[in-house]
């Protein structure tokens, strides 16, 4: 439950926890961080207490909503779209690379460069500005912080900003739209990306018919997995692979480009790795040499509704699938797996886990974990799940399959493998 605190008593928590993250730092020889123009002045505090900082941040969020008061935090948050929308368009127009790292370019240069006008440029920048991504200094110059500096040496991060503005946020903010139209309904074909996209396609069908968002979308995952919202090994250090007997057959459902595959065969060469996906994603990644090169990782067309045509693997592991689907979908694609799973074999679903109610605290990374679910709410009406909510639906596809538990690492507490065994 959410304490009922003064600004006096917030300002005091927040100098406390100030103080105990600059000792950490000064500790581990990290210098305080800033804004400043340049990307080693905002340096990696991964080694820092991540719950301490967390907090700070939600505290200072607090903070301004009492200094602002309940009308214009309210009013504030109804047009926060803005933060996001431009934000994607300094994304989309790549605008921080076209701004040296090492002072400035005008508004009319960034206009000519990027090939929008000035007068929306300047508009769209001095906005972001606000937020900490660029300063103009002097007047009509654009100047990097540590924020736009960060996006132009991390292009895989702005593939990621690229997919949540061009591919994603159509569908969110439709998502009022949508739950007023059909306020009772689980249907992925309800959902408010359908109303987005005017399209009675499911988001995978129309990003098929996409081909310029597909690669956007591809670009983005691939953005995601080194780095971006989810850490790039938490699957290979959460679950106990070395547990799999030699020469194991893993079968990764919609598994994609195989990025997971791969890496799992590098570090397990005893292993037979199949990344099954949908003919046309199986079809990209084949023609792309530097896919093939692992001898242990083979790649499949399948669909994950069909009736699994790997019989008698180890492991089969879904990463991010399930919260891409409704619950009725889930129990679907389960049940296809039945016919081919031996006594022992064992499934694994890498997903976010959403904390019991009665765990969640009012924090900056409840809010990031909330927002990944209404995520999946506007483009599938589907979830992130509860790990109650995830036994009942192994419980759901068959008695058979025995829940395990669940698999964690400290430095991604939000993420998780979820384990059944086949038992007969």
């Amino acid at each position: 439950m959410m304490s009922a605190r003064t600004i006096g008593q917030l300002s005091e928590c927040i100098a406390v926890l100030t103080k105990k993250l600059e000792e950490e730092m000064k500790g581990n020889n990290i210098k305080s961080p800033t804004l400043g123009d340049d990307n080693e002045s905002f340096v990696d505090l991964s080694s820092v207490d991540q719950k301490a900082a967390m907090e700070l941040a939600g505290l200072a969020g607090e903070l301004q909503h009492l200094a602002l008061g309940p009308r214009q935090s309210i009013g504030m948050m109804a047009l926060s779209v803005h933060d996001a929308s431009t934000l994607g368009v300094v994304a989309v127009f790549d605008i921080p690379r076209l701004v040296p790292l090492q002072g400035s370019a005008t508004f009319a240069e960034l206009s000519t460069k990027c090939g929008m006008d000035q007068d929306r440029l300047t508009r769209i920048l001095r906005y972001a500005m606000i937020n900490h991504v660029f300063r103009e200094e002097p007047a009509g110059h654009v100047r990097h912080t540590a924020f736009s500096a960060h996006m132009a040496q991390n292009p895989h991060f702005c593939d990621f900003l690229r997919t949540i503005a061009m591919v994603f946020n159509p569908a969110n903010t439709f998502l009022p739209i949508a739950i007023d139209r059909y306020p009772q309904t689980q249907s992925i074909h309800q959902a408010a990306h359908g109303l987005a996209r005017q399209t009675d396609k499911t988001f995978y069908g129309w990003l098929h018919d996409n081909p310029g968002l597909r690669d956007n979308f591809d670009k983005g995952m691939e953005g995601i997995s080194r780095g971006g919202q989810r850490m790039q090994d938490t699957d290979l250090k959460a679950y106990p692979w070395d547990s799999l007997p030699e020469g194991a057959v893993v079968v990764d459902m919609g598994g994609s480009g195989g990025h997971f595959a791969r890496d799992l065969a590098e570090t397990h060469v005893s292993f037979s790795v199949i990344v099954q996906d949908l003919p046309l994603v199986i079809q990209s990644v084949v023609k792309q040499d530097s896919f093939m090169q692992a001898t242990n990782v083979t790649y499949q067309e399948h669909d994950l509704f069909n009736e699994q045509p790997v019989k008698d693997a180890d492991v089969y592991f879904m990463r991010h699938v399930f919260h891409n689907h409704p619950d009725e979908e889930c129990v679907k694609i389960l049940k296809a797996l039945l016919p081919a799973l031996k006594a022992g074999a064992r499934i694994l679903i890498s997903e976010y886990m959403v904390p019991p109610a009665e765990e969640l605290e009012n924090s900056m990374g409840t809010k990031a974990m909330r927002q990944m679910d209404l995520m999946t709410m506007a483009l599938f009406n589907a979830k992130e799940r509860t790990k109650a909510e995830m036994v009942d639906l192994f419980q759901r596809a068959s008695p058979r399959l025995s829940f395990q538990g669940t698999h964690q690492i400290p430095e991604d507490p939000g993420s998780c493998i979820f384990e059944a065994v086949y038992r007969l």
